[in-house]
């Protein structure tokens, strides 16, 4: 074993107790020529996760590679964030939260050679299967990367193609993104798009081409709310995202035009099925519309914005689609 290298495994969980045991022994079961260190901060759980981690916590008989934080008051997701990745000691930092869960013992070990042989990287993924939480439904999703590193950035603002839970970070490469961050994700709810964009700004990122973990799709969670207002809130957080990344870095804005009908096509295919004719209004209302005319190219506006959505916009407007929705 090399002892000189440490590897972080970084995991905030809030409200996981159905999921949290998976997540934990998923780590535990990495089999790795370095020392590992998993790093569990626990946002003040509502429910039992502090419960069942304290079972892992005694009994499990990799116990040691735990050290975990039990909150005594909620911080909240970026602030529970910035705390775990401050506790992490190791060389490179891997990604993985209380409701997602790892799948193959060697995905550290590839990992890591891969950035122990490639010092210009700053950062390995690998593909990923999806678990429908309410369905029951593991889904296998094609795989995506790009060839040419300068594609990287204009990709990723179409829509992001790297999973968190997937992720290996060179320290020295996340401290500073961090750094460059910190201030922006104060009180926002999408934190993985803006660190693995500003991540690949500065370093070259790396596809493995395996299936190593599962995302968890989560009715209600913070990336998949149900509430209209949040939804709406981490809609429009998953476009300015983007947004302030390409104007603090002075990137081309027409790079924007996939997000922007992105986010106008979610609100209006969610205005369409709203229950609420008030609901289908506030959608609307939010409605990227100065963004389009701003910084839309004509051509993706064409391909995106087709006949379909322009009937769901019209008929939510005049309260069609939630008539629908109560007939039902």
């Amino acid at each position: 074993m090399n002892q000189n290298l440490t590897v972080s495994v970084c995991m905030i969980t809030y409200g996981h107790e159905n999921y949290i045991r998976e997540a934990i022994e998923s780590i535990l079961m990495q089999e790795c020529d370095f020392d590992v260190e998993l790093i569990i901060s626990n946002d003040c759980s509502p429910d039992k996760t502090h419960l069942i981690i304290q079972d892992v916590l005694e009994n499990h008989p990799r116990k040691s590679w735990i050290k975990y934080f039990n909150q005594d008051k909620n911080l909240g997701i970026m602030p529970n964030l910035f705390f775990a990745l401050e506790q992490c000691t190791g060389k490179y930092i891997a990604m993985c939260e209380g409701d997602d869960y790892w799948i193959t013992e060697n995905k550290l070990q590839k990992q890591v050679d891969i950035l122990e042989q490639n010092q210009d990287v700053g950062l390995v993924y690998s593909n990923i299967k999806q678990y429908i939480q309410k369905s029951g439904q593991l889904i296998d999703i094609q795989a995506r990367f790009v060839q040419s590193q300068k594609d990287v950035i204009p990709e990723m603002l179409k829509s992001k193609f790297v999973e968190f839970a997937t992720t290996v970070f060179r320290k020295t490469i996340l401290e500073q993104v961090i750094q460059t961050l910190k201030k922006e994700l104060e009180g926002k709810v999408i934190g993985d798009t803006r660190i693995i964009l500003e991540t690949v700004y500065i370093s070259k990122l790396y596809f493995l081409n395996e299936v190593t973990a599962v995302y968890r799709i989560l009715e209600g969670s913070a990336s998949h709310p149900k509430q209209i207002d949040k939804y709406i809130f981490a809609l429009k957080d998953t476009y300015f995202s983007r947004k302030t990344f390409v104007e603090r870095n002075n990137l081309n804005r027409i790079w924007l035009s996939d997000s922007i009908c992105n986010t106008n096509r979610g609100l209006i295919n969610t205005a369409f099925v709203a229950a609420k004719y008030s609901d289908a209004l506030k959608l609307l209302q939010n409605v990227l519309i100065l963004e389009v005319f701003k910084y839309c190219s004509w051509t993706v506006f064409r391909r995106k914005m087709k006949a379909d959505i322009w009937v769901k916009l019209f008929l939510s407007l005049v309260g069609i689609g939630s008539l629908r929705q109560k007939m039902r």
